[in-house]
């Protein structure tokens, strides 16, 4: 119980909660410790539960008609994810996958209704966090459609420097990140990722590796 309730005061969105309102919220969960590739749940799964991020990645993902993937996010330590099963989303929309070993707290969606019931103050936090992951979605796609390749790549890169970066003893920081994750999260090719990754290390501002990519000088991308 104490090992949850650590990890829960962990999360943003619960900073601030009482002991009492701690122990509530991690009574309530089940921990989960799962291998890279395992699938918490799939498109037109019933949306039934929430989850919070202890340790790992997690991508956020949807196929098109097409059969074409798309990126929708990664998740580190600290940050929700199902949580649209809070908003009366029937079933899920897109699929969630762990890319490396990670640990995770789940929450039955009823329960934690019930809990966001008693409390109006993080129940106004989950609300906030639902428009700002629409917010941001709608930020992506309207780059997606106005911004060229080399500026949706460096800001992209930016962004998930400050997120999931892994300080390296270079230096720099350390993004475990694939190209194709890298291509399907900026609406792109492998091959136009790739060629573009080529430019900027020959410019000295990336450096490529197995699953991850380096980034010598972060705030230089843009």
């Amino acid at each position: 119980m104490q090992t949850k309730i650590w990890y829960l005061k962990k999360a943003e969105l619960f900073k601030g909660l009482s002991e009492a309102q701690m122990t509530e919220l991690a009574a309530n969960s089940a921990m989960l410790r799962c291998q890279r590739r395992h699938r918490f749940y799939f498109a037109d799964d019933d949306s039934d539960r929430v989850y919070l991020v202890k340790e790992g990645k997690i991508r956020l993902e949807r196929t098109n008609e097409d059969g074409r993937e798309i990126l929708l996010d990664i998740l580190g330590p600290g940050e929700i994810f199902g949580e649209l099963a809070l908003a009366d989303e029937g079933t899920r929309s897109h699929s969630a996958e762990a890319i490396e070993e990670s640990l995770v707290c789940s929450f039955e969606r009823d329960r934690f209704l019930a809990i966001l019931q008693r409390n109006p103050e993080l129940a106004f936090r989950v609300v906030k966090l639902i428009g700002f992951r629409f917010r941001q979605l709608e930020a992506r796609f309207e780059d997606l459609v106005f911004k060229p390749l080399a500026e949706r790549l460096c800001f992209t890169l930016e962004q998930l420097a400050g997120r999931h970066g892994i300080a390296d003893p270079s230096g720099g920081v350390r993004l475990p990140l694939t190209q194709k994750d890298l291509a399907t999260l900026i609406g792109a090719s492998r091959e136009a990722v790739a060629e573009e990754l080529a430019r900027l290390k020959r410019a000295g501002l990336v450096q490529t590796g197995y699953r991850s990519l380096l980034l010598p000088h972060p705030d230089r991308l843009c």
